[in-house]
């Protein structure tokens, strides 16, 4: 199993504004940045896409999340409520209290009316920061055709902290994928 980093080794940036205005506050690791591999394969139940730009390099990947994954980044968004609120008065400028980051904070767990729960990063598909896929050997190889149709274990990068008047949350880069493709079974007999 891939244990999550130590939490107490994380600590926050300071707050920046990217060229297009966006806030975000960098997640530290002492040794580098925070980086995670889950330990087993994970499906994949949509296709990557970006829903309002249908041409984007940059898509919103889901993942049907492993209780290995919805342990860790419980603990993980835990740990980030409380410190943020600890910090808030230098980061978002005015003191805040859990309970008030907690309102609105946007989780990576999501679980739709319907009951089903599923686990959202961001993947670059083109560009300089495109997504590397690996085979099961350790080759690189070419992004699969359909995702679907796929089981990948992604390593993951905890970049930053998003921050919008309303709402927080991760965002977490999927830098690279170690994809194992299924075999697709006939449904007649």
């Amino acid at each position: 199993m891939s244990s999550f980093p130590s939490l107490n080794k994380l600590a926050f940036g300071k707050l920046l504004t990217t060229s297009k205005g966006a806030r975000q506050i960098p997640i530290l690791k002492e040794d580098g940045p925070l980086t995670w591999q889950p330990s087993d394969f994970l499906e994949i139940p949509f296709e990557p896409s970006n829903f309002s730009d249908k041409e984007s390099s940059r898509v919103n990947i889901c993942f049907a999340p492993t209780e290995e994954i919805s342990n860790s980044l419980n603990l993980f968004e835990s740990w980030l409520v409380k410190s943020l609120a600890k910090q808030s008065k230098e980061l978002l400028g005015q003191e805040q209290t859990e309970s008030q980051i907690r309102e609105r904070f946007q989780s990576s767990l999501k679980t739709s009316e319907k009951g089903w729960t599923s686990f959202r990063c961001k993947m670059n598909i083109t560009g300089r920061n495109a997504v590397q896929c690996w085979n099961l050997d350790k080759t690189l190889r070419s992004p699969p055709d359909c995702w679907r149709d796929c089981k990948i274990i992604p390593r993951l990068h905890f970049k930053s902290l998003y921050v919008m008047n309303k709402d927080l949350g991760i965002i977490i880069d999927v830098e690279h994928c170690m994809v194992e493709e299924l075999d697709k079974q006939c449904p007649f007999d």
